[in-house]
């Protein structure tokens, strides 16, 4: 669990557990390298299962941002989306995972690719002065590798995020819109980012956010500890699902896991 921050300025909002994806492209049964990548993913299972949901997001650009300590480069920012939110973890993760009607692919293939699990830990959201920061800390893979280093997958990390208002300008225009509630449409007050304070932002499908890469110290930076020894029920239901999908996945020579597990493409 997130402890109290040390350092002054700095609020935790939220803590919970963390997963990270990755899908590749149609006809690629084997990446070995992002251009062979479709989309990458986080999912966010908040421990206050009562008053938030469980967040699927998708990430623009296949990987996710640098973090270059002392330079601000453009490369350490993109933007991401929540596909999906459920009361229900496994719901999420089925959005994610299942299949998609569509003619039989000559060659066996499922129409939509797995996505494998590529990395497994902790994560808090964070007020820190006037912006808010998501940190995490993987525990698996104990050693990252390939795959964490290629598409980014640091093994902690904090990013500073922003709330985009609905009909503000951005790289990636979706034609749904987060549907918010009066209360928090209020929040921006005309403005076409905040942070992301209160987390309840987040807990919309379609509602987008920038993320800007800040530091790989998150105790350093922000005062936060990060049991990653903690797994919440959601995370439970997550892997315990995964598991189930894997036996499907082994069948076309797939595995949901591994690259979680041992860092390697598979």
């Amino acid at each position: 669990m997130a402890q109290q921050a040390t350092m002054p300025g700095v609020r935790v909002l939220e803590t919970g557990n963390i997963l990270f994806f990755y899908r590749p492209k149609q006809g690629i049964l084997h990446p070995t390298d992002p251009e062979d990548l479709e989309r990458v993913y986080f999912m966010l299972l908040p421990d206050d299962q009562e008053h938030h949901m469980n967040r699927l997001f998708n990430v623009a650009h296949g990987v996710f941002p640098s973090i270059v300590p002392g330079k601000a480069l453009p490369e350490e920012r993109d933007w991401a989306f929540v596909q999906d939110v459920s009361r229900d973890p496994r719901t999420v993760l089925d959005s994610l995972e299942k299949n998609i009607p569509a003619p039989p692919e000559p060659s066996g293939q499922r129409a939509r690719p797995w996505a494998p699990a590529a990395g497994v830990g902790r994560y808090a959201i964070a007020r820190h002065d006037d912006h808010t920061h998501l940190v995490y800390r993987l525990r698996k893979p104990e050693r990252p590798g390939e795959v964490q280093r290629e598409i980014q997958i640091r093994p902690e990390a904090s990013y500073i995020i922003s709330v985009k208002e609905p009909y503000a300008p951005s790289e990636i225009e979706l034609e749904q819109k987060p549907s918010y509630p009066e209360s928090l449409r209020r929040k921006f007050d005309g403005m076409g980012w905040i942070p992301a304070d209160p987390t309840d932002l987040l807990d919309y499908q379609y509602a987008q956010i920038l993320i800007i890469g800040a530091r790989v110290d998150v105790e350093k930076e922000l005062g936060l500890k990060l049991d990653t020894g903690r797994e919440n029920q959601a995370e439970k239901q997550v892997l315990e699902m995964l598991r189930q999908q894997e036996k499907e996945a082994a069948e076309q020579g797939i595995s949901l896991l591994e690259p979680m597990l041992e860092g390697r493409w598979v």
